[in-house]
């Protein structure tokens, strides 16, 4: 008489299951990699954006400390001043007090003001770059300020502009 062999049921995976379960885990770890990497060039991206919205609140307080000398400016040329003002100031009303210079004509100002804030732009933002227009509103003027920056992780030029009025 024959002996009847008892089937066990099966027990643990196939190689098909285990081949599929890896596939799927590699996809997701994967997708994770990219994921990651999307966030850190956002993140390199948002904190060009915010330096330069403070250098643009920054170059609005001294607009707006010297209103009537700034006219139209761009970025590697010098100051266009406002009617009736001299280019060349004269500078002997000038006081330097620790470290702060007070007394001068506006348009000296301005053009210390720009030359500091021109070079905070390019220390801060790779290759960083500005305009900026005036349009007359009656007894003012309005600017508006663009910012431009190379964004290094996407390779594509930034810019940020606002209004100062």
């Amino acid at each position: 008489m024959r002996s009847k062999r008892f089937r066990r049921p099966q027990s643990g995976l196939s190689l098909i299951e285990a081949m599929v379960a890896v596939f799927i885990l590699a996809a997701g770890l994967l997708g994770l990699a990219a994921l990651q990497g999307r966030s850190l060039a956002y993140a390199e991206s948002s904190f060009y954006r915010s330096i330069a919205a403070d250098l643009a609140a920054d170059l609005a307080d001294r607009i707006r400390a010297n209103r009537p000398p700034f006219f139209g400016l761009t970025d590697d040329t010098p100051p266009l001043l406002a009617p009736g003002l001299a280019a060349t100031p004269n500078l002997s009303t000038c006081t330097v007090t620790a470290g702060a210079v007070t007394g001068c004509p506006a348009a000296f100002n301005v053009q210390s003001d720009m030359t500091l804030w021109n070079t905070a732009v390019r220390a801060q933002l790779l290759n960083g770059r500005w305009t900026l227009t005036a349009t007359s509103s009656g007894y003012q003027y309005i600017y508006t300020l663009t910012i431009f920056w190379l964004d290094d992780r996407s390779g594509k030029e930034g810019s940020y502009t606002t209004v100062i009025e």
